[in-house]
Formats: structure tokens, sequence, C-alpha cells
């Protein structure tokens, strides 16, 4: 079996996680960091006993000739990013999300994907905690709820912070199904602090109607219901689905339950951040490998990831246009910069 060779690019916070796991990892090596700051790349270097660290990503990727990048970046290099690694000849990139902030990024990524082959994984590692990966929670929504008709689905934060995880999870438990259209409101624009990578409106909330007759009431806000008793904003992911012949209710961090008709009482089941975070990079990292040599596709890969990051932007074509729009999105970069400064000035 191949021994794939991995670059990191990046060496902030963020990336203890990306590192922590490679101990565990099959047929996968960790072989150079590179980060601009010496100390960061030196810190990473030593603490996890990586043979090489660069200061210069493009001189990273000729001399490492690296199989795997995890780009553990902030959003707004993702094109320049992805084509060096393409050029590079790198097999797989694994980026943080969100994988791009305006249209025109998601467009460019989609170029790189279509003309070089290269694949793109975005690390949303939810989908490999195990009661998502192993189908539990979509079989619960899609077999034992009856028909679902509303759901709602909320997260602290701006839409670019959590926004991104709470649409992935949302389709990977409605079979990849993506949204027919959206009516969004929004207010506000605060680039301090996290929001100045992850730009987007400060409030959101939408109502996105999805195959089937689904309806999603969407909420990204500072003051979301979120998760009952959370304390980091980080942590705040929720979901209610209801049926005609059932409920599920589920938190990234607090577990989850459903009742559906016949039921005395309730089944629990465990969702933790805390305990399952780490198991779900791993199998998330591992599943890059196995990706390559002949397995299952990957669960983040690029085209499920376009599809998140679309329907957010119809969200946002929603705001722009003060109307219910039908998907998929017309939302151009220019009409995204005109809505921030009207969100910025506080104009409605």
């Amino acid at each position: 079996m191949p021994n794939y060779r991995s670059l990191l690019l990046g060496c902030g916070a963020r990336a203890v996680e990306h590192m922590d796991v490679y101990p565990q990892l099959r047929n996968m090596e960790m072989v150079a960091v590179c980060d601009l700051v010496e100390e960061r790349r030196e810190n990473y270097r030593t603490r996890y006993n990586v043979p090489l660290a660069f200061a210069d990503y493009e001189t990273a990727l000729a001399e490492v000739k690296p199989d795997i990048v995890h780009a553990v970046t902030l959003p707004g290099h993702r094109i320049w990013e992805m084509e060096c690694a393409a050029k590079a000849g790198v097999k797989v990139v694994i980026v943080e999300k969100p994988m791009a902030i305006t249209p025109s990024e998601v467009a460019g990524l989609d170029r790189v994907v279509r003309e070089s082959g290269l694949k793109i994984v975005v690390n949303c590692q939810r989908r490999y905690f195990p009661q998502f990966c192993d189908g539990t929670i979509s079989d619960i929504v899609r077999n034992k709820l009856g028909e679902v008709y509303l759901v709602r689905a909320s997260a602290k934060g701006n839409m670019m912070g959590m926004g991104p995880h709470l649409m992935d999870l949302l389709m990977l438990f409605l079979a990849e199904a993506q949204p027919e259209a959206v009516w969004a409101m929004a207010r506000d624009w605060n680039e301090t602090s996290y929001q100045s990578t992850h730009r987007a409106p400060q409030s959101m909330f939408a109502q996105y109607w999805f195959p089937g007759g689904v309806r999603v009431l969407f909420d990204c806000d500072p003051d979301a219901l979120g998760t009952p008793g959370e304390e980091s904003f980080w942590m705040h992911l929720h979901y209610d689905f209801l049926g005609s012949k059932g409920r599920l209710y589920l938190t990234q961090n607090k577990g989850y339950w459903y009742q559906c008709e016949g039921m005395a009482e309730p089944i629990h089941g465990e969702s933790s951040w805390d305990k399952q975070g780490l198991g779900g990079q791993r199998d998330f990292t591992q599943a890059v490998a196995d990706w390559l040599d002949g397995g299952a596709p990957h669960l983040n890969r690029f085209e499920v990831s376009k599809a998140v990051v679309d329907a957010l932007h119809g969200a946002l074509q929603s705001v722009y246009e003060g109307r219910r729009v039908a998907l998929p999105h017309t939302f151009t970069d220019e009409q995204w910069e005109e809505l921030r400064q009207r969100l910025w000035t506080g104009e409605k």
C-alpha cells in the first residue's frame, strides 16, 4: 500500500487537531510544515517531530513533493493555494472551512478541480462522527420520523463561522438534497475577531425549501437558540426534525434523542465534540488516503462542499434582493460587496 507524504500549510492553533491524529493513521506521514512565522513552524516541527520546515509554500511543494496538503489557512488565498498544489502534482488538498467566502472564489476552485483533477476535501470532520458516518441519524430522519416537514437548524456565530458545518450535516441527513429556494433576512456586518476572515452578515435567518416539501429554518446568529448550557459559540450546533410520525432533537455536544409513534419513551444517543472530535478528525483524514487507494469517495469531497457554500450564497442573494429566490443562485461578487456595504452602514 502506498505511503502518502503530507505537508502542513499553516501552523496556527487550528492545525493542532490536524497533526494530533497522524500517529494513528495508516500509510500517511507528515514530512514537512510550512508557515511564514519562524517561531510557529519551528514549534510544530519539534512538537510533532516533523523532518522539514519551510517559510515558502512553493518551495516546500517543490522540495517535498507531497501527495497531500493540509491547508490550515485563512480563507482568501484558496485559489492560489490550490493552483500551486495542482501544479506541483499534489493529489489531495484538505482545506479548512469556510472553503470560500465569495462566489468568484467558489468558481475559481471549481475551475482548478476541473482543469487539473486535483481533489479538494473540506475539513467538516463531523461527518465522520460515528452517529453520522454510520447512518444512524440519517436513518432516523429518513425512515423513522415519517414525512419530515420542518427542520430547525441553528448555530451561534455568523453564517461563515459555524454555518458551513450546520448546512453540511443538514444535507447529509437529507440524503445530500440541495435546496430549491430560499428566503432570508440579515442584519449587521461585523469584521472584528474571527469575523474579519469569516466575512458574512453577523445575523442571518433563512427559510429554505428542500425537495419533498421539507422546510428548513436556518439560523446563524449570536442570539440563536443554539445549545442550552453551552458556553463556547463554536460548540453551538442544534437541529430539530419534525415528521408526521416523530421528532428528532440533536445537538453537537449534548447528545440526541428521538421518539416516534408507538414508543413509550424516547431513545437517546451520544453526540459529543469532546469525546468524538479527535476520532472524527482521524477518520476524516484516513478517509483521504483510503480514497486515493481506490476506496469510497470522501464524504467531504469538493462537489459536496461546493453545494454547501452555494446554499449559503443563495441566502445572501435573497437578502440582497429582499425576496424569495430560486436556487441555484446567481449571486455575484459585486452584489456581495454591495450587500456588505449596505449592512455595514446599517442601511436596510
